[in-house]
């Protein structure tokens, strides 16, 4: 009896050495020409990015690697919400784009996983995060586009400047021709009030966003659709991030663009959703975001300024050089989140 119980844990012990070999073998990842062979891996994106940022940066992340993939293209908030409705059971492996201060309260939730891509160094320290939950690949002021024909024909004569200012926007004559995010799904529109608020003060920049959103005619869903809006001429005025006009005016729409002095601005992060299904893809894919590579390509298809040290301007626009408001808190944002979105939902 002594013997076969010796026997029997001989055998459990080599079961489980091979057990770990195969699972340490499973891990074990080859490169080819620089990029990781992933054949047979899959990974799920929830994209808050432009659709085609997205689908572009996985369509190469899929060549270059072989891996495949799934996405599901939704505003911030929405993708806040699922990330926190699938705490329990994950189905994503990333979140990746939107704005800051959401990847700031998923971090802060705990529904992140730190990690520190390859290419940590090469981006600028001021966009990512110091304790590497989320790493930031583009940066965008807002800015306002306002259609220039319209202009022209029907505004210019008023005697009136193109509105570059906030406070420029609260001239009763633009009463329902501006067209804006909303808030509540989209961050685009959140970094509005939250920076107007930082740099104001709460008071003033109530005063503020109460005669703007008097004057709004449109509240859209995301925040790229309101450069479309201007762009047609259905409305004058746009409040989004610059990189989204840019895309607009090099389809040929004749649209001026203005970033607004001491105006706010975001990060495009990437984070690692905690447990996600696919293990550990989702590092390779946030090494890949945040290589030159993909630097130069948003450049061309998202009009983003990438936040690597090698790569500094976009459309000959330098981010450095733009006088906005750098003191911006994306966690103070992110805390303030129900405070701020309560004084916007009242005003009147």
């Amino acid at each position: 009896m002594k013997f076969i119980k010796i026997i029997c844990a001989i055998f459990m012990i080599v079961i489980s050495l091979n057990m770990t070999a195969c699972s340490n073998n499973s891990e074990k990842v080859t490169y080819k020409d620089g990029y990781p062979n992933l054949r047979g891996k899959h990974l799920v994106v929830y994209v808050a990015s432009r659709d085609e940022v997205g689908r572009v940066i996985l369509e190469l992340f899929k060549e270059k690697t072989g891996c495949t993939y799934e996405y599901m293209r939704m505003p911030t908030q929405e993708a806040v919400a699922r990330v926190k409705a699938e705490k329990e059971y994950p189905k994503a492996d990333i979140f990746m784009g939107g704005t800051c201060d959401a990847h700031d309260l998923i971090k802060e939730e705990k529904l992140s996983e730190k990690y520190t891509s390859k290419n940590y160094d090469s981006i600028q320290s001021e966009y990512k995060d110091k304790q590497g939950y989320w790493t930031g690949f583009e940066v965008e002021p807002l800015s306002i586009a306002v259609n220039k024909d319209r202009w022209n024909q029907e505004f210019k004569c008023k005697g009136l400047a193109i509105p570059e200012t906030y406070e420029d926007l609260l001239n009763p004559l633009y009463k329902g021709e501006i067209v804006i995010p909303d808030p509540n799904t989209s961050g685009t529109a959140y970094t509005m009030i939250a920076s107007l608020v930082q740099s104001m003060g709460e008071e003033k920049a109530e005063k503020l966003l109460r005669g703007i959103k008097a004057n709004v005619g449109r509240i859209t869903i995301n925040g790229y659709t309101p450069a479309q809006k201007v762009a047609t001429g259905e409305y004058l005025i746009a409040i989004n991030f610059l990189g989204d006009q840019l895309l607009v005016k090099n389809s040929g729409f004749n649209i001026e663009t203005s970033v607004p002095k001491n105006g706010g601005w975001n990060i495009d992060a990437i984070s690692k959703i905690k447990d996600g299904p696919n293990g550990n893809v989702g590092k390779f894919f946030i090494d890949f975001c945040t290589s030159k590579e993909i630097g130069d390509t948003l450049t061309n298809i998202s009009k983003g300024m990438s936040t690597r040290e090698d790569i500094k301007e976009t459309e000959g626009i330098n981010f450095s050089d733009l006088d906005i408001y750098r003191d911006y808190d994306f966690s103070k944002a992110s805390n303030d989140r129900d405070k701020l979105m309560k004084m916007w939902n009242n005003l009147n």
